[in-house]
């Protein structure tokens, strides 16, 4: 033992006693973390919450990665995120909040949670889809921009008028404001990051009015070079089972741009009420859907409703409209967004019926087309629904569909699809086609069905089903004029009349057959695309939330 000079034996020893100890206990700590005694997990799952009083406001709670996500505290709202984009083609959210607080906080609060949470997957898609477009046409954007803004002060001033005694406008401003906590957590977020990185509120408006937006570059442009194009697909087929209830499958595919595929898989389950005042909760009070960073709805149009003896899923097209301008978009500045009337509607209707009679039907001027299936599984009961700007069409399929057991529908008029007469409000026709068919005959169980929506023909090609495989698996980046624009998913639903059973959904573009994998690096490595696996080569994904 070496002596300290200035201090005495004792001290000496005492001080390599200590030393002793600290070295010794560094060694266990080592020891221990090997065995992962002391170690906890990074999953990829990071959990927050946020608590809420009069006085001190919002306090957000982050809890990091490998958490019992059962037992995450509530307060006013919990949520945790997924990271998963790399190893399946899908993030996820899922965010609840507690019906004890005011609709207010509880919605400013779950997009606290989005914003702060998702806060690089919200910038690296504003940068790849608005930033991108908007850089090369700076004057058509501020346009733009300046339409959201004022519309959204025209649309805010009259849900704060409103609110207090209507349904509806107690949504809208509920989905506004949820929309200010989305981007006050995501600048939070930001700011804790240390990061320089910057949006405007104008950028959060367009991210989550995208929806109202589906063709940007089109419009921006003025040109119709996309409109040869469908923007997705809805299919429909009964799958026999021996002994039961044949199971209803429901398929939906979009097609976009692919710097569009940064995709998140969500779940809202919020305890808002009918109204400011009451008791009454909202009968939609899950949803789940696919979606995208920034947006406070699907954008794909595809949702899974869930509520207190009800489930209601809804699936929607956009039809193309040719030659859309910027001019003609922004003449509806009084215009209630495509996004907040859908977010309305799946929280406050229960049946398809009215999902579209008392949301969509006194407010239907913007220039934006759709189609839209609903299915209540528990009754059987289906609406098909097809809005044009000043133009509404429903109908009920229920006898069709037990007929043929299969429904196609696109977001184009294909002579496959369901199609209606304009000048005869009475007359609906299905068309009976050779297509629906075969598809009765060829697809019969889930992994047909499965196979289907990613693009494989259950026969020999010919030009009879050339069309169905044209519209399941179409590629831009194989065509002899290649774009980077397709197919970029696909969503299934298995219901019954017990309700939805399984949810399964697909990243990336169709592979099935003799198709390569989609890469960016060997098709469009100068296409912005941050944040985005290069390879799409991924499995379905069963999302599975804790939160019931």
């Amino acid at each position: 033992m070496l002596k300290v000079v200035g201090a005495s034996w004792l001290q000496t020893r005492i001080s390599s006693y200590i030393l002793i100890a600290v070295v010794l206990m560094g060694i266990g700590v080592i020891i221990l973390s090997e065995f992962d005694f002391l170690h906890v997990e990074k999953d990829g799952i990071y959990s927050a919450t946020v608590s809420w009083n009069h006085k001190g406001g919002y306090h957000i709670e982050f809890w990091g990665q490998g958490n019992d996500l059962a037992n995450v505290q509530l307060n006013v709202a919990r949520a945790y995120y997924k990271t998963s984009i790399f190893e399946s083609g899908w993030s996820s959210i899922e965010i609840e909040t507690s019906s004890k607080y005011p609709d207010s906080v509880q919605a400013y609060a779950a997009g606290l949670l989005e914003g702060s949470l998702t806060w690089q997957l919200i910038y690296h898609h504003w940068y790849n889809t608005i930033n991108v477009v908007c850089e090369k046409k700076t004057f058509e954007c501020s346009k733009l921009m300046e339409f959201f803004r004022k519309n959204t002060v025209i649309i805010r001033e009259r849900a704060e008028l409103l609110a207090a005694r209507d349904p509806f406008w107690h949504m809208v401003r509920l989905f506004y404001i949820q929309l200010d906590g989305l981007e006050a957590g995501w600048k939070y977020a930001v700011r804790r990051s240390r990061q320089t990185v910057k949006m405007d509120t104008e950028h959060f408006l367009l991210l989550a009015m995208a929806a109202d937006l589906p063709d940007l570059e089109q419009m921006l442009n003025d040109s119709d070079s996309q409109s040869k194009f469908t923007k997705g697909m809805i299919f429909l087929k009964s799958l026999p089972r021996e002994g039961l209830e044949p199971l209803i499958a429901i398929g939906h595919t979009t097609i976009a741009p692919y710097g569009k595929m940064l995709r998140l898989l969500k779940k809202y389950t919020f305890g808002y009420h009918v109204l400011p005042k009451t008791s009454a909760l909202v009968p939609g009070r899950s949803i789940v859907m696919s979606s995208y960073p920034g947006a406070l709805s699907s954008h794909d149009e595809f949702y899974l409703i869930q509520g207190q003896n009800h489930e209601l899923i809804v699936a929607g097209t956009p039809w193309t409209v040719t030659k859309r301008s910027l001019l003609n978009f922004t003449n509806a500045k009084h215009q209630v967004m495509s996004s907040v009337k859908v977010m309305t509607a799946n929280r406050l209707k229960t049946n398809g019926q009215h999902w579209f009679d008392d949301i969509f039907l006194n407010d239907n001027d913007v220039d934006v087309g759709w189609q839209w299936i609903t299915l209540e599984p528990r009754f059987g009961t289906i609406w098909l629904i097809k809005q044009m700007p000043g133009i509404i069409r429903k109908r009920l399929i229920n006898k069709h569909f037990a007929i043929t057991g299969a429904v196609w529908s696109t977001s184009n008029l294909y002579k496959n699809d369901i199609t209606f007469n304009e000048t005869d409000e009475n007359s609906y026709e299905m068309a009976k086609s050779e297509l629906n068919a075969r598809l009765q005959t060829n697809v019969t169980t889930m992994e047909q069905f499965r196979r289907l929506m990613r693009g494989y023909n259950h026969e020999t090609p010919t030009t009879e089903n050339e069309e169905q495989a044209w519209i399941t698996t179409y590629r831009g980046d194989l065509k002899e004029v290649t774009q980077p624009f397709g197919v970029i998913d696909a969503k299934i639903v298995l219901a019954d009349i017990n309700g939805i059973e399984t949810f399964e959904a697909i990243s990336g573009p169709s592979t099935l057959g003799s198709q390569p994998f989609f890469q960016w690096s060997k098709t469009f490595p100068n296409v912005s695309h941050v944040g985005q696996p290069d390879l799409f080569n991924f499995d379905s994904v069963t999302p599975l939330w804790i939160w019931l």
